[in-house]
């Protein structure tokens, strides 16, 4: 798995904080979704269904806040066999002005939430829009989370054209990528079956994120 630590605010360069997971193994032809803002009561559906009828397993990396009233669509996830990851409680624009102790707070109020619906305790962590700041890095410290970015990233909340998304997926997608979607862009629940279709005709396979990782999602309780 690939652990970097350049310089930088993005997770990927782990600059404040070091233990960066953005890919798995880049000699097998391996890929491991993700998707990143739901649960989305429209699109996350949908986007079940395709995974579903593919059998792929993937990780999903929801804000809590999300969760309420849609608690049946985080059973289905986790029925399902896909990972829940933790994406923060808030996701609010003034996350990276956060205190670390309010940040801890927000990473673990998701958990909490999660974990009394699910029975499941989340490990994998991804912030906000992918940065890492010294806050960020001590709450990151202070709950004991695995931190989980992507080496692959779609920009599908900024692509307003699915033959685009499709195209820049299928030139950049590298063997060991773990590919960051959004479930709740109905862009992405439009195009995915293309998307997997294509990638598997092209050599690819699709794995789950702790199999890529070789890391458990959830703690043991």
């Amino acid at each position: 798995m690939g652990i970097n630590a350049g310089m930088a605010f993005l997770p990927a360069s782990g600059y404040y904080y070091g233990g960066v997971i953005t890919h798995g193994n880049r000699g097998k032809n391996s890929l491991s979704l993700t998707f990143d803002d739901g649960p989305d009561a429209i699109n996350t559906p949908l986007i079940l269904d395709i995974l579903k009828k593919h059998n792929i397993k993937a990780t999903f990396f929801i804000i809590g806040k999300n969760i309420a009233g849609n608690e049946e669509l985080l059973e289905r996830m986790h029925a399902e066999g896909h990972v829940l990851g933790n994406h923060t409680w808030s996701h609010t624009n003034l996350w990276d002005l956060y205190s670390s102790g309010r940040m801890a707070d927000d990473i673990l109020e998701n958990i909490r939430e999660t974990e009394r619906i699910t029975r499941k305790r989340m490990k994998f962590f991804r912030p906000p829009y992918g940065v890492i700041n010294p806050m960020v890095a001590k709450a990151i410290r202070k709950t004991g989370v695995t931190v989980v970015a992507w080496s692959f990233r779609s920009f599908d909340t900024s692509c307003g054209d699915p033959g685009l998304l499709l195209d820049k997926t299928m030139k950049k997608t590298r063997p060991g990528d773990v590919m960051l979607f959004h479930d709740r862009m109905g862009l992405t629940a439009g195009i995915l079956e293309k998307i997997i279709v294509s990638l598997q005709e092209r050599g690819f396979g699709f794995i789950p994120l702790e199999e890529m990782l070789k890391l458990q999602a959830y703690e043991n309780c």
